[in-house]
């Protein structure tokens, strides 16, 4: 099976267990689908870039998972119609086992904001 991580930008008015309410149904959602999830984390909320769909923060969450085609397009349909995500971005790895021991740079700069909760 083919590996995949997709990054999840959520609706900033969400509470740290709705976050991980939406973690957990993304990966039930995979697991029904014959994927596997090697890895989730919720990267809490940030201040993004630029507005989007007027929000000026947003709750991020990072999923590694194993799948198929079906994998992918059901995952991405609940991405495009739940209200509670602005924004997502799903890529393809090559190696899930390495990308699942990197850890993001991002989250280590100190001259980004970071709001828990």
């Amino acid at each position: 099976m083919k590996g995949y991580e997709s990054i999840c930008i959520l609706h900033p008015d969400l509470t740290e267990d709705e976050v991980k309410g939406t973690i957990e149904r993304y990966s039930e959602l995979i697991a029904v689908n014959g994927g596997e999830v090697i890895k989730s984390e919720h990267w809490g909320q940030r201040k993004l870039a630029y507005a989007v769909q007027g929000h000026p923060r947003g709750h991020y969450i990072y999923l590694l998972y194993t799948g198929g085609p079906e994998t992918i397009s059901e995952l991405e349909r609940n991405l495009r119609i739940l209200d509670q995500n602005i924004r997502y971005m799903t890529v393809k790895v090559d190696d899930v086992e390495e990308t699942a021991k990197a850890k993001p740079q991002l989250l280590e700069d100190p001259t980004l904001s970071v709001q828990e909760g």
